[in-house]
């Protein structure tokens, strides 16, 4: 008989042992393990090795895994986990969610009452290049100044030609591109750019929504289609559950976590509150995009710095939640505090 362990799905904020029916994979029985106030979404599974698993046998259980994951969000705010986890034991389970305790309380915090909307855009290219040699003044000129050299003599003016036609179709891509995002940020709460999957896509994006927000973002996608109707096509996804801003890492610890990001903000082992935030206003002032341009290693910094702002805002809130504030309080930032303060309950 093979070897059973346990298939996780995704980790939700609750504290209940309850089964959620035969829905999982293999038809088995969906349960919820708990610690503390989180808990864990799994099922009964052979220990699979899913690379040796034919594609049709892969894609349905990718279905499953999926589909478990949008029941689980309409009765939960819940960080759905990656395809192919599975745990050894309950054992591994409940380690796996103390271990990373503080990473699934800062994430069910930040996706709380939230869905994420999946947006691609995507253009004709011969479409696009056509427009602008029958309406860009610059290309117009070279290629007359092309013709008229003619043979040999045009062809150092057929490679300026080149080089101004990729200039000008990547500005009006990344013109399109900001514009569509700014659009849609205004009533998103976070969002990521997206690997393009194909060459006629410009811009995949996720966004994460507020579900009362729901209506105000479909609104905004129309109007961008309206506006341009034409020329750019849009594909629209979701709700759904909420992969793209869901990151654990697994191998880091909860004090691991702590440490990077307290070190990161260039703090010591305690620190109140307001010198948290002075040091994290210090340094996104120092990065941020407006004042010193969005090339992508600042906006790199920038992010880290965000994230482990928010790390500490959540060790905090989280310490705050299980033991009454006290005046002007400080929060230790060694290993044993950190311990023992996600052990009080």
């Amino acid at each position: 008989m093979d070897k059973e362990g346990k298939y996780i799905y995704s980790i939700i904020q609750g504290n209940k042992n309850q089964s959620l029916g035969p829905i999982g994979i293999n038809n088995r029985e969906v349960n919820l393990v708990s610690y503390h106030d989180i808990a864990a979404v799994v099922s009964n599974t052979p220990v699979i090795n899913f690379d040796r698993l034919d594609k049709i046998e892969l894609t349905k259980h990718v279905a499953i895994h999926q589909k478990v994951n949008e029941e689980i969000a309409k009765d939960y705010d819940a960080i759905p986990m990656a395809f192919g986890i599975i745990a050894p034991s309950l054992d591994e389970v409940l380690h796996i969610l103390e271990k990373a305790y503080l990473q699934f309380k800062m994430v069910l915090r930040n996706v709380r009452g939230r869905a994420e909307f999946v947006v691609q855009v995507r253009w004709d290219p011969k479409r696009v290049l056509e427009e602008l040699a029958n309406t860009d003044s610059e290309i117009q000129e070279l290629k007359q100044e092309m013709f008229s050299k003619g043979g040999i003599f045009g062809l150092p003016i057929k490679l300026r030609l080149g080089r101004l036609v990729h200039q000008k179709i990547e500005a009006q891509k990344q013109e399109y591109i900001k514009d569509i995002y700014t659009a849609l940020h205004t009533v998103a709460s976070d969002a990521t750019f997206n690997k393009l999957i194909d060459e006629d896509m410009i811009a995949n994006f996720s966004f994460l929504v507020e579900k009362i927000k729901e209506p105000e973002f479909d609104k905004k996608i129309q109007e961008l289609g309206n506006k341009y109707e034409g020329k750019l096509r849009f594909k629209y996804i979701g709700p759904m559950a909420v992969y793209s801003f869901s990151n654990i890492n697994l191998s880091l610890g909860n004090f691991e976590i702590i440490d990077e990001a307290r070190n990161l903000l260039g703090l010591g082992e305690k620190a109140a509150f307001d010198e948290i935030k002075n040091a994290y206003h210090t340094l996104s002032h120092k990065y941020h995009p407006d004042k010193y341009g969005r090339e992508p290693e600042t906006a790199e910094k920038m992010k880290k710095v965000n994230a482990a702002y928010r790390i500490l805002e959540n060790y905090c809130q989280n310490y705050n939640e299980f033991i009454e504030k006290a005046e002007g309080q400080s929060y230790s930032f060694k290993e044993e505090d950190v311990k023992n303060s996600l052990i009080i309950r």
